[in-house]
């Protein structure tokens, strides 16, 4: 059987030294040679960035230190930012930052026309929360629908007169004028298409924009940034770095790409300098499907190991199972780092939050938060300001106070500006300047001493002393309002499902607190357990990937159909034939990139309705060979 599906060709290691050098070429002021990189799995794509960072910095740093010039390089999360900071040495020719950050510092100052922008926005936000509220059931999320709808009010009221604005970008400060991620990107877009101003200032200050994991850059953003290219051709070059295949998160631009202006160049990275030839050659066939990109290995790399472990639903523990399949594995390869559970180098992937909250003990929380889908999408791309509040600010606020640890406590409620330590308040009680924090932590530390307390009672010994801000969302439980305070008569209890972001809170401060040190060790990356999303940009020696659509519950990805075992609905059936993109190809597109961030080894573990379909799917798609798929029943 021919191999030249299986396993990769290879290429020297400096293949693609040519694209640095056509990027390069761009770079000179007044160029009008903006481009994109389409960088593939393991292909350097920071390693191209920084070749042309180091390129201007030799061309331009000493004019545009004088000039107050600078290089913009725009990235989607802090992590990426920090690299990029450090990869340049902190050179301050190169303004770093992520996307939320450069669209705030773009717009700020510009007052007037973001309450504007408000005025003319909120009042359908307040349609839906009140379309919600009609719709919903009664009880304490029908409570926070309604006081949401008053501040909402109160909002448009407090914007009738001229106001100035601030970005939050932790998602505590629930003033008035503190503007939310989603709101400085819709903003900043809405800004940069409509005011020249604004084109001109961006333009002068940044001659050169780089824009990493481009395909997950809001839509609105990049095409904001494809109008500033337009319209000021010989004034800004913008740089694109990403790839296609890799946009997992919602809002990014499906047709990078093809969409782009005419004139802008396009540069393809070929080389994967990650993974051993059969697992580049296996990220080659699945792109056979969608854009047909293919990469080489590099000459001498191993052959390496794919395999893939079929199991029927059964009435089996999966983690017992699992065990199994990496002991498996670990004979397989030869590799005993395959039954090490605490390896940093080894990554055992997960379809959803749920599977991991299942695993780790924060299933509770997770069945109660992942009701409202708007959650979902936000926990998965890192950014739900409500628990990243529980598990950056007050779990570790919580365990200082019980280990009696009051450096670190006051140093978290100093970093997160506690009301108790605002200096009008401290000058107030100059005897004791600090007693109202000792008492509140005092009646905070009463709390959590309690190993079975809920969210909900944490947060209200928070909000009665003052000790932190409240998120806005999350103050809606906490008000001091009473029912008879809020406007609308109550409304009989309903059997409609509500989905909503309040309602799904309003459940899951019920559960227990203590849930929330298990998340963060998730979430921190401190467990061999991470999902297929939020893996991207990640490399490790090995690589379990966990698929098992009924485990997960979700709606937005099918390994089921995408491997033939069921077959797709006739809605999906009819977008897919007005070309539109439903289930198959978002799943596709996650299947590569679990399978690229493997080096050397990588098992595929497929809990599915039919076996004898995947296999034949498996094999006629020519993602195994027949010696590479494992059916559990030859592991018993």
């Amino acid at each position: 059987m021919t191999e030249e599906y299986y396993l990769a060709e290879t290429k020297p290691i400096d293949h693609d030294n040519s694209v640095d050098a056509g990027i390069q070429e761009c770079l000179h002021l007044g160029s009008g040679k903006s481009f994109i990189t389409f960088a593939g799995a393991g292909s350097g794509k920071t390693y191209s960035l920084k070749e042309a960072l180091d390129f201007l910095k030799g061309r331009y740093w000493a004019d545009f230190s004088r000039q107050g010039k600078k290089i913009a390089v725009v990235t989607f999360t802090n992590n990426a930012a920090d690299e990029i900071k450090d990869r340049v040495e902190q050179n301050t020719v190169f303004a770093v930052s992520t996307i939320h950050s450069f669209c705030w510092a773009s717009i700020a100052g510009f007052n007037e026309d973001i309450r504007k922008w408000y005025l003319e926005t909120l009042p359908s936000d307040l349609e839906r929360v009140k379309d919600e509220e009609r719709r919903g059931r009664v009880g304490k999320a029908s409570d926070a629908r309604r006081r949401t709808i008053i501040r909402l009010a109160e909002k448009m009221e407090w914007l009738a007169e001229p106001r100035s604005f601030i970005y939050d970008p932790n998602g505590v400060n629930s003033s008035n004028n503190s503007l939310s991620h989603a709101d400085v990107l819709k903003i900043f877009s809405h800004f940069l298409t409509t005011k020249p101003m604004m084109k001109e200032v961006i333009v002068n200050k940044f001659p050169f924009i780089f824009i990493d994991e481009s395909q997950d850059t809001n839509v609105d953003v990049v095409n904001a940034f494809f109008d500033l290219k337009d319209t000021k051709p010989d004034k800004v070059v913008i740089g694109l770095f990403g790839d296609t295949m890799q946009r997992i998160f919602g809002g990014g631009e499906v047709e990078l790409g093809k969409a782009k202006p005419s004139g802008w160049k396009t540069f393809n990275k070929e080389m994967n300098h990650r993974s051993a030839r059969r697992i580049v050659g296996l990220g080659n066939q699945i792109r056979s499907e969608n854009d047909g990109r293919s990469q080489y290995a590099k000459d001498g790399s191993a052959e390496g190991h794919v395999r893939y472990f079929l199991l029927s639903h059964d009435d089996f523990v999966k983690q017992d199972v699992e065990e199994k399949i990496r002991k498996t594995m670990s004979e397989v390869t030869g590799d005993a780092g395959w039954i090490d559970a605490k390896s940093e180098e080894t990554a055992i992937l997960l379809l959803e939050h749920k599977m991991a909250s299942r695993r780790l003990g924060f299933d509770e929380l997770w069945e109660k938060l992942s009701v409202s889908p708007k959650i979902k999408d936000r926990i998965s791309e890192g950014d739900n300001a409500e628990l990243n509040f529980f598990s950056g600010i007050v779990s570790p606020l919580a365990d200082a106070s019980r280990e009696g640890r009051r450096a670190d406590l006051m140093s978290i409620l100093r970093e997160n500006k506690s009301p108790l330590l605002e200096a009008n308040l401290l000058n107030d009680n100059k005897d004791d300047p600090l007693s109202a924090a000792r008492a509140a932590e005092h009646a905070f530390r009463g709390v959590v001493s309690s190993e079975e307390v809920s969210f909900r009672e944490v947060l209200e010994v928070l909000a009665e002393h003052n000790l932190l801000k409240i998120p806005e969302k999350l103050k809606s439980f906490v008000s001091g309002s009473d029912e008879d305070d809020i406007e609308g008569e109550p409304k009989e209890d309903s059997d409609e499902k509500d989905d909503s972001e309040i309602s799904a809170w309003a459940e899951a401060l019920e559960t227990d607190f203590f849930q929330i040190r298990n998340y963060k060790d998730y979430a921190d990356g401190n467990s061999i357990f991470r999902t297929h999303q939020g893996v991207k940009g990640n490399e490790f020696e090995r690589v379990m990937v966990i698929m098992d659509d009924d485990e997960a519950g979700g709606f937005l990805f099918s390994y089921e159909q995408y491997f033939g075992a069921k077959e797709i609905s006739k809605a999906s059936q009819k977008k897919l034939d007005a070309g539109e993109e439903i289930g198959i190809d978002r799943t596709r597109r996650l299947f590569y990139v679990t399978s690229t961030r493997a080096k050397s080894s990588l098992a595929h573990v497929i809990y599915t309705s039919d076996v004898s379909k995947v296999k034949e799917c498996l094999l006629t798609k020519k993602f195994a060979r027949e010696d590479e798929i494992i059916e559990f029943g030859n592991l018993r």
